[in-house]
């Protein structure tokens, strides 16, 4: 019967199965959980496996199960069956998100029950989730909740319930968010009480159902005698326990995985699962699909080299029939503006005839990709359009800082910015503008303000000179301006940390701002470009076609191209700092986690792979990823073709600087003229004031009073200006 089925498949469907795919395939009664690598083809054998239990083992289409995560891939399953086997597509072939069976569940029984529960996850309602969560931090801890807070939140919430945590325990868990344990029962209580569901809200209760209601369950049990799972490394512990009610007794149960790619912990996927499967299910069989039919030799040698140093996994023996072609590359660019040259003239040298992915660790490092391919005329596809960026705080506080300077009556941007200024103004001083609101300008209102002494009245005339001659300035001069002058950067340092955030990241905020000014003329030209950027990142989903693909890697899983960049390889940011400290004391969990998210990244390559890192970043000298270090005595075992010598050589020598407009190369041998020396003290634009304490060749190590020491790049400094010395240094 087996030969049969095999033979069936590959005459009729032109399908043809390896050995392990079909010891898999064969599988029918009883536990199996199938470990299978990045494009071995674990689609092709859910499918074939269905079609083999109805046509092999008559068993009704309708009492099978599939399984899956996102929407995507259960519509994917469910179009390559309906193609390949036409003859049984018209029966009911069950593929489903797990969401959406449980959501079938909650409906069914709410219609019994003649409940009524309205969905609150879509923005148009008069009452939304998002609406929920950011009236009830109000009312709790008496502050508004920005939308990259409220979306860490949601996140933390979603990963409560998905990790079965009682509301008692919530202090264990990781997020930073004030009084999260006050916060997640006052919206569940409002949600109960009114009949309310999340997202998650449909696994809950849908586990709910069936533990509380026997006959329910067993007609499930009954219905689906045969549950298969696919993508099951990232299911969470509460989808677990409903696949498992489900399955009992006959535990027919048929998962597909890979823990080496569980990346997401952070919404509760649970990996752990999958090393018990085993002990859960005593008699389960395990099956191996290894061979990965997608990548080269030297991108499946180095990645399986890679992943093998973590330690809580299943072993495997990865291996390819696919040729040997380019090497994995590793280049070490200058700054963040040099990365993105390098990646402009490699995209136009493989664009159209093939696919390219760039690919990045944190959203923010989209905003640069996205900018200067537009500039560039290269065309692209962004995979995750709603960034937070154009809406972050520090975004709208500088374009308060700008709508103020163009117009002094704009009390609405005045009261978002007069206490982030360093300039002691008071609340009262607020409320006294207010009462004279349209009658003078916000300006004249402070200088009268009767609560003032005469030197403070002396400040406020130097604070509307200061918003006069802002708005004269070009908007890269003006976002310096009010970074330095204003004292803004001196607010984002004192206040990141009481807020929950990292200076760093605060800076690559501004940072990219200034990317963005930097190519405008005007204020008008600047928040144009400001409105016009996310409408293109929305529309860009469009054209798939003949485009760069640009993603977090957490969103390209399951995705693969021919050529694949991964940029921004620093430490700090991938592994993230917080991981690698978790390691240095003992705990490997999270780091673990950033390894297979980085094998993730590296097997979406079919045929090259590029891993860039930079000297500086922000204006730092930075450290390469501890990942590149670790790929590279893999990379060094494999010898390039001469070709890809002659590239690798050449790559390097067309570094230059956005900032100059392309115009300019950057030679690490170039001796600037420069007025430091060690002991003097300086002032740089986003770091403050310091003192020199050593020159190397390129790097200076200035010793800051807010952030400590840091390492910069002397030539960067000269050249984009970001570094003065100040008038007390003595010569």
């Amino acid at each position: 019967m087996k030969n049969t089925f095999t033979d069936l498949l590959a005459g009729k469907y032109g399908i043809s199965l390896n050995i392990q795919q079909q010891k898999s395939l064969y599988h029918k009664d009883g536990p199996a959980m199938v470990l299978a690598v990045p494009g071995a083809g674990k689609t092709t054998l859910l499918i074939c496996r269905t079609a083999h239990l109805i046509f092999m083992h008559n068993i009704d289409p309708k009492n099978i199960l599939s399984l899956t995560f996102s929407k995507a891939s259960a519509k994917d399953m469910g179009d390559r069956f309906s193609q390949l086997f036409k003859d049984i597509a018209h029966k009911e072939v069950h593929f489903s998100t797990i969401h959406s069976f449980a959501y079938g569940v909650l409906r069914q029984f709410a219609a019994k029950q003649k409940l009524r529960y309205t969905f609150i996850e879509q923005e148009n309602q008069s009452m939304n989730k998002a609406m929920l969560l950011k009236q009830i931090y109000r009312e709790v801890n008496q502050d508004y909740l920005a939308e990259d807070k409220l979306e860490e939140l949601s996140n933390a919430i979603s990963y409560i319930k998905n990790m079965m945590i009682p509301s008692s325990q919530i202090y264990t868990t990781d997020f930073e968010i004030d009084r999260l344990s006050e916060l997640y029962i006052r919206y569940e209580n409002y949600k109960k009480s009114n009949f309310l569901i999340d997202f998650d809200d449909m696994l809950c209760l849908a586990l709910e159902i069936l533990q509380n209601n026997p006959l329910l369950l067993n007609k499930y049990r009954q219905q689906y005698s045969y549950i298969q799972v696919d993508e099951a490394q990232d299911t969470s512990k509460i989808q677990h326990e409903m696949i498992r009610l489900l399955a009992a007794p006959s535990n027919n149960l048929f998962m597909v995985a890979d823990d080496d790619q569980s990346i997401y912990g952070f919404r509760g996927a649970f990996p752990e699962i999958l090393l018990r499967f085993d002990k859960d299910y005593p008699n389960a069989k395990l099956f191996y699909l290894e061979q990965n039919y997608r990548s080269t030799q030297n991108i499946v040698h180095a990645s399986s080299c890679f992943i093998s140093k973590n330690q809580h996994r299943y072993p495997k023996k990865l291996y390819t029939e696919n040729p040997m072609k380019d090497p994995i590359e590793i280049f070490s660019l200058q700054d963040e503006e040099s990365q993105l040259v390098y990646l402009i003239e490699q995209l136009k040298n493989n664009l159209p005839a093939s696919t390219a992915a760039v690919l990045y660790r944190n959203n923010l490092s989209a905003i640069p990709l996205v900018e200067v391919l537009d500039r560039s005329g290269i065309p692209f596809c962004i995979r995750d359009t709603k960034l937070h960026f154009f809406r972050h705080w520090i975004v709208q506080d500088l374009l308060a800082f700008l709508d103020l300077s163009m117009n002094h009556f704009d009390l609405e941007s005045f009261e978002r910015i007069y206490y982030k200024m360093n300039r002691y103004i008071p609340r009262t001083a607020l409320d006294y503008i207010k009462t004279m609101r349209n009658k003078q300008s916000v300006f004249d209102c402070l200088i009268q303000f009767p609560g003032f002494r005469s030197y403070q009245k002396d400040r406020m005339i130097d604070l509307k000179k200061d918003f006069t001659e802002l708005a004269a300035k070009s908007p890269l001069e003006a976002l310096l301006f009010i970074e330095n002058h204003l004292n803004y950067n001196n607010y984002l340092q004192t206040n990141s940390k009481r807020l929950k955030y990292s200076y760093d990241t605060l800076q690559i905020i501004l940072s990219n701002l200034k990317r963005i000014a930097n190519h405008t003329n005007s204020f008008i030209e600047f928040l144009e470009r400001l409105h016009q950027l996310p409408r293109l990142m929305e529309t860009s989903k469009k054209q798939k076609q003949n485009s760069v693909f640009l993603s977090t890697i957490h969103s390209a899983k399951g995705l693969e191209f021919d050529h694949v960049y991964i940029i921004d390889l620093i430490d700090g940011q991938f592994p993230t700092a917080s991981s690698s400290a978790d390691h240095e004391a003992g705990d490997s969990t999270a780091l673990e986690e950033e390894r297979r998210l980085f094998y993730v990244a590296m097997t979406r390559a079919r045929t090259s792979l590029q891993l860039l890192t930079t000297d500086f970043y922000n204006g730092a000298l930075v450290k390469p990823s501890q990942f590149l270090q670790e790929v590279k005595g893999y990379i060094n075992k494999i010898r390039p073709t001469e070709n890809q010598n002659k590239k690798a050589q050449t790559s390097n020598l067309n570094r230059s600087s956005l900032w100059n407009h392309f115009s300019k190369p950057f030679s690490k041998k170039e001796s600037l003229e420069h007025p430091f020396f060690e002991g003097a003290a300086v002032k740089h634009i986003s770091f403050g004031i310091g003192t020199v304490k050593e020159i190397r060749q390129d790097t200076l190590c200035i010793d800051f009073s807010e952030i400590g020491e840091r390492s910069l790049s002397l030539n960067l400094c000269v050249e984009k200006q970001l570094l003065t010395l100040l008038p007390h240094s003595n010569f």
